[in-house]
């Protein structure tokens, strides 16, 4: 396994090398035409492809509409976005790195626009954790471990790959802070933003204490 500080040299590399690309497609969306047609982003979409969205991601080696670190920014006018959505990349950024993403999201999205977050919950670990439930946790990735707090570590630090974790009152606190005036708590398969066909993200999930956190998010 590479360690995270190679990992994190990697990413530092393609944050640079993707900033001209930012700045073409900047000019590029100031001049584009809206016709009417409804954008809506998918950022940090790794492997999975959401038809209807812009997919945009910092890895060449995945299928992107736009190859991207939006820590540089997002590449579009402001008020021109219907909506935003992301699953488990938050929370691989520092706070100062988020901050600037969410004024970012909020300053791009239309007054009716949203945005929807789905993070780990770091609630339903600690409550796992507490009840003794080290089936909750995966045991291997990223490294494998037998005991209760070894897979809890898994979970919230992700061999140093994760930045932060976050409940709803902590999400809710950063996203206010951006200037977003209206937050709630959502979940699988439930959306005020998407109505009742909101993306899968893990329909399987234990929906009695599950892995993942959702949150949506208005101006």
């Amino acid at each position: 396994m590479l360690h995270q500080r190679y990992k994190d040299l990697y990413f530092l590399g393609l944050s640079k090398a993707t900033l001209p690309n930012y700045w073409l497609k900047k000019c590029a969306y100031a001049l584009r035409p809206r016709n009417g047609r409804r954008l809506h982003l998918h950022l940090g979409c790794g492997t999975k492809y959401i038809d209807g969205f812009v997919n945009i991601d910092a890895n060449p080696q995945h299928k992107v509409d736009l190859w991207l670190d939006v820590r540089c920014g997002l590449p579009y006018a402001s008020n021109s976005v219907d909506s935003i959505y992301s699953t488990h990349m938050i929370e691989h950024f520092y706070p100062d790195e988020l901050n600037h993403l969410l004024r970012e999201c909020r300053r791009v999205l239309k007054d009716e626009g949203g945005l929807r977050l789905v993070v780990p919950s770091l609630k339903n670990a600690i409550t796992a954790y507490q009840q003794g439930r080290r089936d909750w946790f995966e045991d291997s990735f990223p490294r494998h471990f037998d005991s209760l707090g070894g897979r809890f570590s898994n979970f919230v630090f992700c061999d140093g790959q994760h930045r932060t974790a976050f409940d709803f009152d902590y999400l809710n606190e950063m996203l206010q802070n951006a200037g977003f005036g209206h937050v709630e708590e959502s979940a699988e398969g439930k959306s005020r933003l998407y109505s009742e066909a909101p993306p899968a993200y893990e329909p399987g999930d234990v929906k009695a204490l599950p892995h993942s956190l959702f949150v949506e998010a208005f101006k």
